[in-house]
């Protein structure tokens, strides 16, 4: 327990709110946030800010990580020195701890007021309703949406039309997609052909072809038909949770291969899949 007796007014209710303090500063502190109305607000104050920081945590959580270093993680690929300094670095004594909570709280408060004052003139001089704008869905969020259920099928619902109906399944997937292939052959990076499906992603057809490697693990390869003329070839990495995905677009089409984010070989299935087919 701290004694934050004779230091600033936020600094003490900041430790009060942490449970920092002793049973008979909690007292204290709460006989003047009850009859002090300043007091008060400043504790409501610091509990916003609180509350606010708490969330933009959840939300930065909640971030999609890099592939890289999901795939770093997953490998793992020993201990950065930097890293290790950091851990094994003697803890600072616990009073220290106030004066950053102080600074935090300082921050927060400003930061209220000036957004207080902003939000309050908007308010007065702009008749225009606020309106949240959620981000549109991409047809690689309907992919994603897709192989995270089909990758958890048995083999006997995993694709509409087998391996074996090699040929058939080209003819069928150009005419309904728009976009002429071949199949890819991945064997030389470990994965076999199990067969198609016929997808709408984005309002479009979007055609599936399916593979497996050893350990079960399930990839896919999507393409749409895309605007004529679209061939960038540059290639994208995103990651969704636990799938990884590589993009790119080419010949008036868009292409995906999908897979586990823990696959390190993700970007070279990418590179044969673009060539191959």
């Amino acid at each position: 327990m701290q004694n934050t007796k004779g230091l600033a007014l936020e600094v003490r209710l900041s430790a009060y709110l942490d449970g920092e303090v002793s049973e008979a500063e909690r007292k204290e502190l709460e006989q003047l946030v009850a009859r002090d109305d300043e007091a008060r607000m400043l504790l409501e104050m610091l509990k916003a800010g609180n509350a606010f920081g708490n969330k933009a945590f959840e939300e930065f959580l909640h971030d999609p990580v890099p592939l890289s270093l999901v795939r770093r993680i997953k490998q793992g690929p020993g201990v950065n020195p930097k890293a290790e300094r950091v851990v094994n670095a003697a803890p600072r004594q616990t009073k220290v701890r106030l004066w950053p909570r102080a600074l935090a709280a300082s921050i927060t408060l400003l930061l209220i007021g000036s957004s207080t004052g902003y939000i309050i003139g908007r308010t007065s001089n702009d008749g225009t309703p606020s309106v949240n704008v959620a981000a549109a869905r991409t047809w690689l969020d309907d992919i994603a949406d897709y192989h995270r259920i089909y990758s958890r099928q048995t083999a006997e619902h995993l694709v509409e039309v087998p391996a074996s109906s090699g040929a058939k399944i080209e003819s069928w997937l150009a005419s309904s997609v728009g976009v002429n292939f071949s199949l890819p052959d991945l064997s030389t990076r470990g994965l076999t052909f199990e067969g198609a499906r016929l997808l709408v992603a984005g309002g479009k057809p979007v055609a599936q072809l399916m593979y497996k490697n050893e350990d079960g693990d399930v990839f896919a390869i999507c393409f749409l038909k895309s605007k004529p003329g679209t061939s960038d070839g540059n290639m994208a990495e995103s990651i969704r949770d636990d799938i990884a995905m590589i993009s790119w677009q080419k010949g008036g089409a868009s292409y995906v291969v999908v897979g586990p984010s823990s696959d390190a070989s993700l970007q070279q299935v990418a590179d044969t899949v673009s060539t191959a087919i």
